[in-house]
């Protein structure tokens, strides 16, 4: 008895001076996550970018609280969210404020929920709007804003948090670089002597980013935050070695090619296999698209209309990938609902690399690779039909590329430069110096490898062409593009992504 009270008295003073020690640390501003899976605690990653924030961001998070008091569930997310932009505030120094307001119905609050954008659903104690959101604003006046903060995207709260903060904390927008194999800027059709307007997907971009492009000649990356590659074909050595070195040098990539351009599939006015590929970096980087093949996928596949008077039929090599397709657990394709891609490639990781390589978008096992060929004479999408037969595979139609990856040029690329004519200062008017003959000189690579490069592969530029995702309508000379799918998205939510610090895509 006395050896049983002399360990309660032990357990009892052990207890005080745990409560002694927590009473201590929480009056010094410190806190401590006991939750099981660190549910408040924040990644290294979003440490370090709140460490360098360049403005101040004011968070105002919107929640009907009163409303809510009959959904608990809903409420105990609610204060999840709410702890953790709490967590965000204690690290930020001070340069983040969070304000929480309950628009309560017909009032002054609410007005300002509706005013910002938020959104609100029917589910409140008395049929009363419910709102869940966030409003941030920055120190210039700029705005970003959550309509509605799903619960079902809870595992991306914090990447969606951070990435918000970091977006208003910059002083100016990002930029992309972008080198284009297919006619994305528009301009003229030699052909047919028609204009040619500007992809939509360039509209797209330029809402969120300042564009720089990229000429073929090239022996350097510089000064861009993302890099864009659509439809690369036969590119100059010197650009090739440019896009090794900037990969290698930290530089994140979006890279679309394509075994079949379907948008440079006329040139000349005859049909022929028009493939873009990156095959020496590729290999470098420890991935291939395969050569000469595209993929066929029944179960995706899209019905189309054959004209008047014709049913309409299946076109198995037109395909529109849905959910079930879509890597769950990406940020770039969370909420998408479907791409639609066509005569797309199949990636596949080398065997024996060292980067890592990630599906995102997947085919169905109802697939078979099929010639590229074959599509130059298909009149009849039906005709694709005739010798399918399933392997019972997936392929991948998109994937990401990190890890240890190594130059492609380990002994530099010797290229050869003509000096241009120079107007001479010493000589008369309009005289000039003769240039010298072509000179050579040896570009050696400045990063050898990179312990983990990003590169976001997407074996298709057809994806990125107006005819596959949206409607464009002339309306009193301006032109209205309304998206009908979210291949769109899927670009931007792919460039933000890359766009963002390491630390942000780390999270």
């Amino acid at each position: 008895m006395r050896s049983n009270y002399s360990l309660k008295l032990i357990a009892a003073f052990a207890v005080m001076f745990v409560v002694i020690v927590v009473s201590s640390i929480s009056l010094s501003g410190a806190r401590w996550d006991l939750t099981e899976n660190g549910l408040y605690t924040l990644s290294e990653g979003t440490e370090t970018i709140l460490g360098k924030l360049e403005q101040d961001v004011s968070l105002t998070f919107y929640f009907s609280d009163k409303a809510t008091s009959q959904l608990p569930a809903l409420r105990t997310y609610a204060l999840r969210v709410e702890e953790m932009l709490s967590e965000y505030v204690s690290m930020s120094d001070g340069k983040i404020t969070l304000t929480k307001v309950d628009p309560e119905p017909f009032s002054e609050a609410e007005d300002e929920a509706t005013l910002a954008g938020l959104q609100s659903v029917p589910g409140g104690t008395r049929g009363d709007e419910v709102y869940f959101g966030l409003v941030a604003k920055n120190a210039a006046g700029n705005e970003e804003v959550i309509p509605f903060i799903q619960p079902s995207k809870e595992s991306f709260l914090e990447y969606d948090l951070t990435r918000l903060i970091s977006t208003l904390s910059r002083t100016s927008q990002p930029t992309v670089g972008i080198y284009a194999g297919v006619d994305m800027k528009g301009g003229v059709d030699y052909m047919t002597r028609q204009s040619k307007p500007e992809w939509a997907a360039v509209q797209y971009i330029n809402e969120g980013f300042d564009i720089e492009w990229i000429e073929d000649d090239a022996t350097s990356i510089e000064g861009i935050d993302v890099l864009l590659l659509v439809g690369p074909q036969n590119i100059s050595e010197s650009l090739e070695f440019a896009i090794d070195q900037y990969v290698l040098g930290g530089g994140k990539a979006l890279v679309f090619v394509d075994p079949y351009m379907e948008t440079m599939a006329q040139m000349a006015g005859m049909p022929s296999v028009q493939s873009s590929e990156l095959s020496n970096l590729f290999e470098a980087w420890g991935v291939q698209m395969r050569a000469g093949e595209f993929l066929t996928d029944f179960e995706n596949s899209m019905v189309v209309s054959l004209g008047a008077g014709k049913s309409p039929a299946r076109h198995i090599g037109l395909l529109s990938m849905g959910p079930d397709a879509l890597a769950e657990d990406d940020v770039v394709l969370f909420g998408l609902e479907n791409l639609n891609f066509s005569s797309a490639g199949i990636l596949e990781p080398i065997e024996g690399a060292g980067t890592k390589f990630e599906s995102v978008i997947s085919s169905s096992e109802q697939s078979q690779p099929r010639p590229s060929d074959m599509l130059t004479t298909l009149h009849d999408p039906q005709a694709l039909l005739s010798g399918f037969v399933p392997t019972g595979e997936t392929y991948a139609l998109a994937a990401r590329i990190s890890g240890a990856a190594k130059t492609a040029f380990p002994e530099g690329l010797l290229i050869e430069q003509t000096p241009e004519v120079a107007v001479s200062e010493s000589g008369e008017e309009g005289e000039a110096d003769v240039a010298a003959a072509s000179v050579q000189e040896l570009l050696m690579p400045k990063h050898q490898s990179n312990e983990n490069i990003q590169v976001i592969i997407v074996a298709d530029t057809d994806v990125l062409s107006d005819r596959l995702w949206v409607q464009v309508q002339n309306f009193f000379g301006q032109q209205i593009v309304s998206p009908w799918a979210d291949n769109g998205s899927f670009l931007l939510n792919g460039l933000e992504n890359l766009s963002g610090q390491a630390e942000l895509i780390s999270i």
